[in-house]
C-alpha cells in the first residue's frame, strides 16, 4: 500500500502581499513609536536577563572605546533599564542621566539603578534638542538608534557635546536578524490579509553608514566596527518568545491581526524550525557600532 504524500505547504500569495504592504506604508497612520514603547513596556521586567546579559560585553566594549574621564557629564540615551547609566555614573564618579521614552523600562532603571543615576521619560531627539549646548562630556546610546531618528539623534549629540567630548553608539544593523525576518515574510506570504501594521524602523545599514553620519555632523571618528553575536532556541516557539523578550523585534508582535495572530504566529514557529541544527535554531544579532569626538 502506497504511502500518503506529505501535506504541501501553503501557498504564497506575493503580488498580493505587496499590494497589502504598499497600502499600509502609504495609508497607515505613523504608529511604530507607540507600538515600540508599548512592547519595551511589556517586557521590562525581563529585558535583563533576556537581552542586557547576552550582550554586556558587547556594550562594554563600546564603553572601553568611548573612555570616559573621572567628572565627566554623562547622557544615556535609549537607556532601557539603566545598565550602560549606571557604568558611565561608574566610570565618571558623576551621577549620569539616562533618557528613554519607556515608563516600564524606567520603572525598572530606577529601582536598580536609581541611586547611582537620574532618569528622565522623553523622547531621544527632543531630550537632545532641550539639552543646552556644550553641556555634556559623553553621549551614548545602545541598541535604541533605530527605533529612534538616526540622523537627528547624532546630529543634535554632537551639538550638546563640549570640545573634546565624545558620541558613542552600538546598534543592530539592518540586516541583524535577516533570516527571521525572511521568516516572518514568508509567513504573512501565506496569509497576507494577515499584515495588520507595517513596522517603519530606521536601522543603519552598515558601521561605516554611521561613522559617515558622525562625520557629517561634524565629529571626528576614533573608531567604527561591526560583528555578530548568536544564540540557539530549542524550537520556534521558544525563538519567537525570546525575539519579543529582547526587544530585538520590539513592536513585531502587534503585526497581525488579533484575530488571525496566533494562526499565524504558530505558522511562523513552524518555518523558523525549518532552520534547526543540532544545537537549535540560529538567532543571529549583527551589529555595528562607533565612536566620534567633536573637534
Amino acid at each position: 500500500m502506497a504511502e500518503n504524500p506529505p501535506p504541501r505547504p501553503p501557498r504564497r500569495r506575493w503580488l498580493r502581499l505587496a499590494a497589502r504592504v504598499t497600502r499600509l506604508a502609504l495609508a497607515q497612520p505613523r504608529r511604530t513609536a507607540d507600538l515600540v514603547q508599548a512592547s519595551y513596556d511589556a517586557i521590562a521586567a525581563g529585558y535583563d536577563a533576556a537581552w542586557t546579559d547576552h550582550m554586556r560585553g558587547l556594550a562594554l566594549e563600546m564603553l572601553d572605546r568611548l573612555s570616559v574621564p573621572p567628572g565627566a557629564a554623562c547622557v544615556d540615551l535609549a537607556c532601557g533599564t539603566g545598565f550602560l547609566t549606571g557604568e558611565l555614573s561608574c566610570r565618571s564618579g558623576r551621577r549620569a542621566v539616562g533618557v528613554d521614552a519607556s515608563a516600564g523600562m524606567l520603572e525598572v532603571a530606577r529601582r536598580e539603578r536609581g541611586s547611582a543615576a537620574d532618569f528622565i521619560q522623553a523622547d531621544a531627539p527632543a531630550y537632545l534638542a532641550s539639552r543646552p549646548a556644550a553641556s555634556a562630556d559623553a553621549v551614548t546610546c545602545a541598541w535604541g538608534l533605530g527605533y529612534t531618528r538616526p540622523w537627528r539623534v547624532i546630529r543634535r549629540a554632537a551639538r550638546v557635546l563640549r570640545p573634546g567630548g565624545r558620541l558613542g553608539i552600538i546598534d543592530n544593523s539592518l540586516f541583524s536578524l535577516a533570516e527571521v525576518i525572511g521568516d516572518s515574510v514568508r509567513a504573512f506570504a501565506e496569509r497576507p490579509e494577515a499584515l495588520a501594521h507595517l513596522m517603519k524602523v530606521r536601522f543603519l545599514p552598515a558601521a561605516r553608514v554611521l561613522a559617515a553620519m558622525m562625520r557629517a555632523a561634524g565629529l571626528r571618528v576614533r573608531a567604527s566596527w561591526s560583528g555578530s553575536k548568536t544564540y540557539y532556541a530549542p524550537t520556534g516557539r521558544t525563538a519567537i518568545e525570546r525575539l519579543t523578550a529582547t526587544g530585538a523585534a520590539a513592536g513585531f508582535e502587534f503585526a497581525a491581526d488579533p484575530a488571525l495572530r496566533d494562526a499565524v504566529f504558530a505558522r511562523f514557529a513552524e518555518i523558523i524550525e525549518a532552520r534547526r541544527t543540532e544545537r537549535g535554531i540560529p538567532i543571529t544579532h549583527r551589529y555595528l557600532a562607533a565612536v566620534g569626538e567633536k573637534p
